[in-house]
């Protein structure tokens, strides 16, 4: 039993310590870029079926 607990305890903090990014030398993400504003298209005319 204490056998179990001690490679879960063990398991665990080899986890957290490689999980974690400030721990970690890689340098962070970086930010998104800004969508792409669009312009709006003119609707198309409508059109009348009953002729």
């Amino acid at each position: 039993m204490i056998r179990v607990l001690a490679a879960i305890c063990a398991t665990t903090f080899l986890f957290l310590g490689t999980s974690c990014v400030s721990c970690t030398s890689e340098p962070e993400a970086p930010g998104l870029r800004p969508l792409p504003q669009f312009q709006q298209l003119p609707a198309a005319a409508e059109v009348e079926y009953s002729k």
